[in-house]
């Protein structure tokens, strides 16, 4: 009896033999239809890949820069007070002065309500042929009040800092560079405090700065005064008073700002803020020169209220404004003292908007104020002087600060899950089939081996059919 042969062997050829019997145009379909299946699910998902990613893009792209609070409970001793700075804003002519001196007064007073906005009274009334002696006169000097010798201890009668009484014009007040006005904490003015600006520990009345100021100037009454609240930084007030009541009080609600550095990667008009390497200008002088660039458009004159180079866009130099000019600007004029980025213009009921497109630091704080005015009690105070109080109402302010709504790490892990979900990749994964493809690369396929010829000779291969004749 010739050797053993297992059945197993035979079996499989048989099995071999089975599958070589399908049709050869079924196993071609098949393999068609498998193939254009995986093609298509393939261009199906490197298109929702794509679009994906592009929404994804988007978000990181265009969408704003989003301001949340960040801390609730910074104190005040924290930020700087702001600046104030107080202004003669109306007065009353004696009866003692001449018609000239009169008119000097009542120009003045027109003078301020086109500065400050406000509505004239009586001098709307004024013919404008009462000033033609005064038509070449420039705007920048025309106080009266300087020609009657006005200094600051004519000005302020008593001064209180942090409830202590200190001298006014030796410790607190310096005269801005151009106009009537005394400002206090202000790095802008000449001959300012080195040591500005000052800062308080404490909230409520009477626990930063009081004032006490004098109506009457050489005979001459004031009837108005305004109040400028501002960064220490900046020329211009985030909030403005003008009163003619004796006493006013401003209460301040701060607000600090601050911006990750991840926000520099977002244009200004989407953050809404200039980090300090980036800044060209300040808030304030971007607001001056556009408010006087819209004045120059519309008067065809400029007018230097603050001591800042204005931009020509003109061939010639232009014109300084004159009392000739301020119908013009009584017409056409803006608040000088507001920082408003927003000019409104109104004319034949037809109202237009101009965008001023300025913005501050990223770092800094408003100063947002809530005025209240009064009468004095008594009919000496009411005859003798003004009484302002100025403070921080809370001793705790909100803290905000921009981030962006999505940054660039999120945008990466949104990148690998959106590859991850459609098309299964990772980078290890696309790194490995990319040197698969690459022929110095590639694993090694596996060899057959080669039967060893002396086991040939030993072990006779036995085929089924000599197997089914032994038997």
């Amino acid at each position: 009896m010739g050797p053993v042969i297992k059945l197993s062997d035979c079996n499989d050829n048989a099995n071999d033999n089975d599958d070589d019997k399908l049709p050869v145009r079924l196993k071609d379909k098949c393999f068609c239809i498998r193939r254009l299946t995986r093609i298509v699910l393939m261009f199906v998902a490197f298109g929702m890949t794509i679009y994906v990613c592009m929404l994804s893009s988007e978000r990181y792209f265009q969408y704003w820069v989003q301001t949340t609070i960040d801390r609730t409970d910074v104190h005040v001793s924290e930020i700087a007070f702001p600046a104030i700075t107080i202004c003669p804003a109306h007065m009353t002519p004696s009866t003692l002065m001449n018609a000239r001196e009169q008119r000097i007064i009542l120009l003045y007073n027109l003078m301020q309500s086109i500065h400050w906005r406000t509505p004239m009274g009586h001098s709307t009334h004024l013919n404008t042929s009462e000033f033609e002696e005064f038509n070449n006169r420039s705007l920048l000097y025309p106080d009266p009040i300087f020609d009657f010798g006005y200094t600051c201890k004519d000005l302020f009668l008593e001064c209180t800092w942090r409830r202590q009484e200190v001298d006014c014009c030796s410790l607190l007040f310096r005269r801005l560079q151009v106009g009537s006005c005394y400002v206090f904490n202000s790095v802008l003015v000449e001959d300012a405090d080195p040591t500005w600006p000052w800062s308080v520990a404490d909230s409520g009345l009477k626990s930063a700065l009081s004032i006490k100021v004098n109506r009457f100037i050489n005979g001459i009454r004031l009837t108005a005064l305004g109040v400028i609240v501002q960064e220490p930084g900046q020329y211009v007030g985030s909030s403005v008073t003008y009163s003619t009541d004796d006493r006013i009080v401003v209460g301040l609600q701060p607000r600090h700002f601050t911006a990750e550095p991840a926000v520099r990667a977002r244009p200004v008009n989407m953050r809404y803020c200039y980090f300090m390497d980036e800044l060209k200008q300040s808030y304030s002088e971007c607001i001056v020169r556009c408010h006087i660039t819209y004045i120059s458009r519309k008067c065809n004159c400029t007018h230097k209220l603050f001591p800042i180079n204005i931009d020509q866009t003109h061939e010639e130099p232009m014109r300084q404004c004159t009392t000739a000019d301020l119908l013009c600007m009584q017409k056409n004029g803006v608040s000088l003292f507001y920082m408003s980025n927003i000019i409104e213009e109104s004319k034949d009921s037809v109202f237009n908007t101009t965008h001023c497109k300025c913005y501050p630091t990223c770092d800094h704080t408003q100063y947002h104020a809530t005025t209240f005015t009064d009468r004095l009690s008594t009919a000496d105070s009411r005859d003798n002087q003004f009484e302002i109080d100025v403070y921080f109402q809370e001793e705790t302010l909100f803290s905000y600060r921009s981030t962006l709504h999505i940054t660039m790490l999120d945008l990466m892990v949104s990148y690998g899950g959106i590859a991850g979900l459609f098309l299964g990749l990772s980078v290890v994964g696309a790194i490995n089939s990319l040197l698969d493809r690459i022929t110095c690369c590639s694993k090694p396929t596996s060899q057959p081996i080669k039967p060893d010829p002396e086991v040939k000779r030993a072990s006779p291969a036995v085929t089924c059919n000599q197997k089914n004749m032994n038997e």
